[in-house]
C-alpha cells in the first residue's frame, strides 16, 4: 500500500515538474517579446525627441514633454524587468517570481498611462490649435530662462526657422520680447551663425533681413511634420502599446500561476515526506510486534 502511494505521489510530482517547465518556457517567450518591443519603444521616443523636437513643445501642451519621456522611462524599465525575468525564470524561488510579477504589474499600469499620453499628443496635433499667446509667452522668456533659450536655439538651428508662427514673418514674433526691444533676434536665427549676428536685425530693410536670418516660424515648419509623421506614429504606438499591455498582463498571470504551482509542489513534497515517515514508523511497529510475539 505504501509503495502504491509512493508511486502515485512520484507521478504527481513528475507532472508538476513538466507544468513548471512549460511555465518557464512561456515566461521566457514573453520576456523575449517584451525585450524587443521595449527596445523599439526607446528607439521611437529618441526619434520623436531628436528629429521632431516634440519634447520642446511643452508650452503648447505638457503632453508633448510627458509622452516621449514616459516612453523612454517605460522602455528602459521594461527592458530591465525582462532581463531580471530571464535571470530568475529557471529558479523556483517564489519570492523572486512574485517580485517579478509585481514589477510587471507596474509596467502594465504605466503602459496604459503612456498610451493615454500618446493619444493626447495625437489629439493636440490634429486640433492644430497651437495658440500664438502660448508661443509669445514662451518667446518672452528667451534670454531670461536658460532652458527656454536653449530649446528655441535648438529648434531654430535644426529647422532653419526663426520665431513661432507663420511663413516668411515668423521672426516678427520676437519684436515684443525683451530681445526684440533691442531690435535683435537670437543668433540661432542667422544663416551664418556667429556671435552677435542677430543684433539690430529689425533696423535693416526687409530685403536685408531675408539675406541674414531665417524667416519662417518654427511651429509652422514643424506642424507639417507633426501632422504627416507624428500622428500616424502615435496611432501605431497606441496599437502596439495595447498589445504590449496585454502581453504584460498575461505574463503577470503566468508568473502568479507558476508561484502557485511551486507552492503546490512544495506542499506535495512535504505530504510525501510525512507519509513516508508514517509508513516507516508503522513498519517499525510491526517489526517490534513480531519480535515480541517470537519472544513469547
Amino acid at each position: 500500500m505504501a509503495l502504491m502511494r509512493s508511486g502515485s505521489a512520484r507521478s504527481t510530482l513528475s507532472m508538476m515538474q513538466r507544468k513548471a517547465t512549460k511555465y518557464q518556457k512561456f515566461l521566457n517567450l514573453s520576456n523575449v517579446f517584451l525585450l524587443i518591443t521595449s527596445t523599439i519603444l526607446i528607439f521611437s521616443a529618441v526619434i520623436l525627441i531628436k528629429f521632431y523636437h516634440i519634447n520642446k513643445l511643452d508650452f503648447w501642451s505638457s503632453y508633448f514633454w510627458v509622452a516621449p519621456i514616459l516612453m523612454i522611462v517605460l522602455g528602459v524599465y521594461t527592458f530591465l524587468v525582462c532581463v531580471y525575468g530571464f535571470l530568475i525564470s529557471g529558479s523556483e524561488n517564489r519570492a523572486l517570481l512574485a517580485l517579478y510579477a509585481l514589477l510587471l504589474s507596474i509596467a502594465f499600469i504605466t503602459q496604459l498611462i503612456s498610451i493615454f499620453t500618446a493619444m493626447e499628443v495625437r489629439t493636440k496635433v490634429a486640433q492644430s490649435n497651437i495658440g500664438s499667446v502660448a508661443v509669445n509667452d514662451d518667446l518672452s522668456k528667451y534670454g531670461e530662462d536658460w532652458s527656454v533659450s536653449s530649446k528655441w536655439d535648438d529648434l531654430q538651428a535644426d529647422l532653419h526657422c526663426c520665431g513661432g508662427n507663420n511663413f516668411l514673418t515668423g521672426y516678427n514674433d520676437y519684436r515684443n520680447t525683451p530681445i526684440g526691444k533691442n531690435f535683435s533676434v537670437p543668433d540661432s536665427c542667422c544663416h551664418n551663425r556667429v556671435a552677435g549676428c542677430g543684433q539690430g536685425i529689425f533696423r535693416f530693410q526687409e530685403a536685408d533681413i531675408r539675406n541674414r536670418i531665417f524667416l519662417d516660424g518654427c511651429l509652422t515648419i514643424l506642424k507639417d511634420k507633426l501632422e504627416t509623421d507624428v500622428i500616424p506614429m502615435m496611432i501605431v504606438y497606441a496599437c502596439i502599446g495595447v498589445l504590449l499591455a496585454i502581453v504584460e498582463l498575461i505574463t503577470v498571470v503566468l508568473a502568479c500561476a507558476y508561484v502557485a504551482q511551486i507552492t503546490r509542489k512544495i506542499q506535495r513534497e512535504e505530504k510525501m515526506w510525512r507519509h513516508g515517515s508514517a509508513d516507516r514508523n508503522g513498519d517499525d511497529d510491526v517489526v517490534d510486534t513480531l519480535n515480541h510475539e517470537t519472544m513469547c
